[in-house]
């Protein structure tokens, strides 16, 4: 299932950015900002399902971390972008590993779309398809 829904996530990832090139999203960099706030706002939600407030309190400080990210790779350039998108997919590796709040294959289909979705985005950005 862990399988599975990684390889689900991957190709989401993939999909979403290129659907957004194709759209036009990635003419400017605000639609990838969004992209990572939406993809860190997830874990906050699962946490409070929890009713821990220790759990929804650091879910809230690492949406803020990668929410701020966003802000600044909006205004500094599509590479910080994607590498918050990528980071956020190491944070759920290890978020797996350790245990996250959620359906337990989340973090494997979270974690492949945003490693995904980056990889997707420093290619284009390579290629000159994405503003840098």
């Amino acid at each position: 299932m862990i399988l599975l829904a990684a390889l689900i996530g991957a190709g989401l990832g993939g999909f979403a950015v290129l659907m957004m090139f194709h759209a036009g999203m990635l003419a400017e960099r605000s639609g990838t900002a969004i992209l990572l706030c939406a993809v860190a706002l997830f874990y906050p939600v699962f946490a409070m399902q929890t009713l821990d407030f220790g759990n929804v309190a650091l879910h809230l400080i690492i949406f803020i971390g990668f929410a701020t990210l966003a802000r600044f790779g909006f205004q500094r350039g599509t590479h910080l972008l994607a590498g918050g998108l990528i980071g956020h997919g190491i944070l759920d590796i290890g978020l797996h590993v350790v245990g996250a709040p959620g359906p337990i294959w989340w973090p494997a289909m979270c974690g492949a779309f945003d490693i995904a979705a980056g990889a997707a985005l420093v290619r284009l950005v390579q290629t000159g398809k994405a503003i840098a």
